[in-house]
């Protein structure tokens, strides 16, 4: 039996506590398989001072891409659908609010359409201001959006600061304490400034822009695309790291 994945086989009903909330204990049917999958952390990179201290990319996360895709053909190509709306303050195309008729939800609700889509994504290399059209390379939002878009047809804004804005303006469930982010949902954080909390203590909100995000697995978990030298798509620890301390907003697009 191998640690890594199993496929279990019941030959009775059995009770399945779900990883992330105890609303997910239900009971399973006769002859029913799971497919059981851990989401350890990808590997300590981001815990490392030596190399997060000098990782450029950290400090500027997404912050800019807005302005590389507001003038685009893309964008532009997209908004002249008849199909799209635009979601203040950018303008930016929102094709779908919602999942699209006829997508099945997986054991646990379309959450989990989300993560597993998410999950088959980890190791793919990370672009500042990858292209929105090829998930060849992602940037943290651009990884995000691909994610949504490809699990359950949803279309969000391109950048941080504007998928930010949707939570902030549409969901039903936001917060800024980490503790009560559920599987699935949306985080976002300010840049990278230190390893400490007294980096990131005084700041005015001026100064700690929202310019990274990622998909809350459970468990403190993270799914993301943080960078080149950390590899891309990866999984990391949140809680006493400098994710925990660069922490602003969190919500849900589902519920």
């Amino acid at each position: 039996m191998r640690i890594f994945a199993m496929s279990i086989v019941l030959a009775s009903a059995l009770t399945l506590i779900g990883c992330s909330h105890p609303s997910k204990i239900r009971q399973l049917s006769t002859g029913e398989h799971v497919q059981l999958t851990p989401e350890r952390e990808t590997d300590n990179r981001m815990s490392d001072w030596n190399l997060t201290s000098s990782d450029a990319e950290l400090y500027i996360g997404d912050l800019g891409v807005e302005q590389l895709y507001a003038a685009s053909n893309q964008v532009k190509s997209l908004a002249a659908q008849s199909n799209k709306q635009a979601l203040l303050p950018n303008g930016f195309p929102l094709i779908q609010a919602f999942p699209r008729p006829g997508i099945v939800p997986k054991q646990g609700g379309y959450v989990e359409n989300v993560i597993q889509t998410a999950k088959s994504y980890l190791g793919t290399p990370y672009v500042y201001g990858s292209d929105r059209l090829d998930p060849k390379s992602f940037d943290c939002s651009d990884f995000t959006r691909w994610v949504y878009l490809t699990a359950l047809g949803m279309d969000l804004p391109w950048d941080a600061k504007n998928q930010a804005a949707y939570v902030e303006a549409l969901s039903k469930r936001k917060y800024t304490d980490l503790k009560q982010a559920k599987r699935g949902d949306l985080l976002f954080f300010t840049s990278f400034m230190g390893n400490r909390p007294s980096d990131y203590a005084n700041l005015t909100p001026a100064q700690k822009p929202i310019s990274h995000m990622g998909i809350y697995l459970g468990n403190g978990k993270i799914i993301h695309s943080a960078s080149k030298k950390t590899g891309g798509v990866r999984i990391d620890h949140m809680f006493f790291k400098h994710l925990q301390y660069r922490f602003m907003l969190g919500g849900s697009v589902l519920d």
